[in-house]
């Protein structure tokens, strides 16, 4: 299915204050190249408020896919300067959400490498800010 890797999440969130949010999570999962995209996949912890739900990122020559199942329901889709809109569903309701990547790189091998997005995200039509997205996988 895939080799197991090390996957490092470091998310920073700007808001109109301009002071950065910062959040480091650890997960292990597995990564797998197919039809020329890669594929990493990873479960949610408890402690991220996303517990039984899975994380999948899709990597494409183009785009970068989030997408999560399980307890939370959601997909981002990362297409530089492109707005891209869905719904981030939870037990406690739904939000419509957007994303406009300004950014987006990915150096990825079957082994690990890394991905970064810089993106502004809007929840029910309010933008939150920006965002940037660090994500390092690494062979275990």
């Amino acid at each position: 299915m895939g080799r197991n890797v090390q996957i490092i999440v470091r998310s920073s969130q700007r808001g109109f204050d301009n002071n950065p949010e910062v959040i480091e999570l650890n997960y292990e999962g597995t990564i797998h190249q197919k039809n020329n995209n890669y594929y990493i996949v990873y479960k949610e912890t408890e402690n991220t408020g996303m517990g039984n739900t899975t994380t999948t990122l899709k990597v494409e020559t183009n785009a970068i896919t989030i997408s999560r199942s399980g307890a939370v329901n959601m997909r981002q889709v990362f297409q530089k300067d492109l707005e891209h809109r869905g719904f981030y569903q939870t037990p406690y309701g739904d939000m419509e959400m957007a994303v406009i990547a300004r950014n987006i790189e990915a150096s990825l091998t079957e082994l690990g490498g890394s991905i970064k997005l810089e993106y502004e995200l809007e929840l029910d039509h309010s933008t939150l800010g920006m965002n940037d997205l660090e994500i390092a996988i690494t062979q275990i």
